[in-house]
């Protein structure tokens, strides 16, 4: 605009002198002519070196346009720019290997033809959408020049040449075969897992360790009685569905998984939608992904059919244990009662009748002799019959467990120790091997007395209610309860623990050094009636 103005400048003063002269004047003042013929020169040198900067200018646009032609041509996604009619103008390397084809056998061809044919209602559509001026998108399944279908995700958005008055379409072409063929394995794969879950009760759950929101899935919420059937995502909520006797144990078991990022592996009741206590089992683990967030997910599986199985199996298991054991039990007592009959019924009168032979004899001649082997013969019955009596009590089987007790604290009392019986309760007889394993708990009690206590008294009391409670109590040495559960000496506990086993009883031992011992004992008296064991 300002050489414009200075031309126009010019030439007014050039047809002012030319004026002038055409009105009379002689020549031309030389001064006039020097300084118009100046005015031009500068005008001309203006105008070269406007010249230089266009041709600069002109310069760096072509490479501009050249950059720009190699970034477009060399781009690693296909672009396309269509005219109006759908018909491909220029196209890039990238989009060539897309369609299988040479650029000059693309160029000039409707790019729709490139489309299949039950996805042309899609390609409208887009095509129309960008007739907003907007940038759209869609996926469709095209075709290349040689017949080869791939799947592609399409960008394009319309731009308009107001110089030329025409529009343009400016379109990306993405290929995403791999990431379809991607989400359907994902798709089949979550069926699959769908499939499983579904197959094993067991259902997903996710919590999100910053804001601590907790995610069921369908499935999990017939394993939780949720109120009102909405669950709030909220971690307490989740924790509170669980049984309260495992409410702080499950707590603990997720904190610790949270701050020491490991898994959990937990086993715990609920209440499910049907008010009945269930099983449920909880698995997961921390999935830290780039960033600040960290998940904490896993499944949820409904166990309370396995676990009743387990625990049929193991009642079984138990079941069969305690028949070995009360077999074992009773081939014992069985061989302990042969014994005693033949220490009884054999050893026992032979020796009595080796006594009164005696008897009968002289004793005139060697009558302290004598004298001394009858004393012998008679502690031998007597030890022989105490034998017979450890072994399988009679009296046992003839009049039952309190008159038992109370031969054996006879039996066993001396100068040395006093045992103090007291059975209550026992109105009815109970099973024999119920009986049986009684009296050899008490006697095993009392013979531990006897052998490491040196006790000079023992209290014993025996009583029968709801179940059978017995208690012994001595005056002895006494005894560091804790060392000898660690290292329990002797077979004599076990086989208490043992027969205890059998009816669910328990034993509770006090003790200090110096302070004597008691032991307490509850046995279960309805747990096993097997009446085994005959005289």
């Amino acid at each position: 605009m300002k050489d414009e103005v200075s031309f126009s400048n010019l030439r007014n003063q050039a047809e002012k002198v030319l004026q002038k002269v055409g009105d009379g004047a002689t020549a031309l003042n030389e001064t006039d002519m020097q300084v118009l013929f100046q005015e031009l020169q500068v005008h001309q040198i203006e105008l070269e070196m406007q010249n230089d900067e266009l041709n600069l200018a002109n310069e760096e646009l072509e490479r501009h346009q050249a950059r720009f032609a190699d970034i477009y041509d060399l781009a690693p996604l296909g672009y396309f720019i269509l005219t109006h009619a759908c018909v491909i103008e220029e196209v890039n390397y990238a989009g060539t290997v897309l369609l299988e084809a040479g650029r000059f056998s693309l160029i000039g061809k409707p790019f729709n033809i490139f489309i299949s044919a039950d996805q042309q209602e899609i390609f409208r559509n887009f095509y129309k959408a960008m007739q907003s001026g907007e940038r759209q998108r869609c996926q469709l399944k095209m075709i290349t020049k040689t017949a080869s279908p791939f799947y592609a995700q399409l960008e394009g958005i319309l731009t308009k040449r107001y110089a030329e008055h025409s529009q343009q379409y400016y379109i990306a072409v993405i290929d995403i075969t791999e990431r379809i063929k991607t989400e359907k394995d994902l798709a089949e794969v979550k069926e699959r897992l769908e499939l499983s879950l579904e197959a094993s009760s067991a259902g997903t759950w996710e919590l999100d360790l910053e804001t601590m929101k907790f995610y069921l899935d369908e499935f999990n919420y017939r394993i939780c009685a949720i109120p009102g059937g909405k669950f709030d995502g909220q971690y307490q909520t989740f924790i509170n569905l669980i049984h309260p006797d495992d409410r702080e144990m499950a707590d603990q078991q997720f904190r610790n998984s949270i701050n020491q990022e490991k898994e959990i592996d937990l086993v715990c009741r609920m209440i499910n939608s049907k008010g009945e206590t269930c099983y449920a089992a909880i698995r997961g683990h921390v999935i830290d992904e780039p960033g600040p967030q960290k998940r904490l997910v896993g499944i949820m599986m409904d166990i309370t059919e396995k676990k009743r199985l387990e625990d049929a199996a193991s009642k079984l298991e138990q079941n069969q244990q305690r028949a070995i054991t009360l077999a074992t039990l009773a081939a014992g007592e069985s061989e302990r009662r042969r014994i005693s009959d033949a220490l009884h019924d054999s050893v026992s009168q032979l020796l009595y009748g080796i006594k009164i032979k005696l008897g009968m004899l002289d004793q005139s001649a060697a009558m302290k002799p004598i004298h001394e082997i009858n004393e012998l013969l008679a502690m031998a019955i007597r030890e022989t019959r105490n034998i017979s009596f450890e072994l399988a009590p009679s009296i046992l089987i003839d009049f039952g467990l309190p008159a038992t007790i109370d031969e054996l604290a006879k039996r066993l009392s001396g100068k040395n120790m006093v045992i103090k019986a007291k059975a209550s309760g026992f109105n009815e007889r109970m099973d024999l091997l119920l009986e049986t394993s009684i009296f050899r708990i008490i006697q095993e009690l009392i013979n531990n007395c006897m052998k490491h206590a040196e006790a000079s008294l023992v209290k014993l009391e025996i009583k029968k209610g709801k179940d059978i409670y017995i208690e012994v109590r001595d005056n002895g040495k006494g005894f560091d309860v804790a060392e000898q559960e660690r290292s329990p000496a002797g077979a004599g506990l076990s086989s208490i623990r043992n027969r205890l086993s059998l009816y669910n009883g328990q034993m509770k031992m006090l003790s200090e050094p110096g302070m004597g011992t008691a032991v307490m004992i509850s046995l279960q008296y309805n747990t096993i009636q097997y009446n085994t064991i005959r005289r």
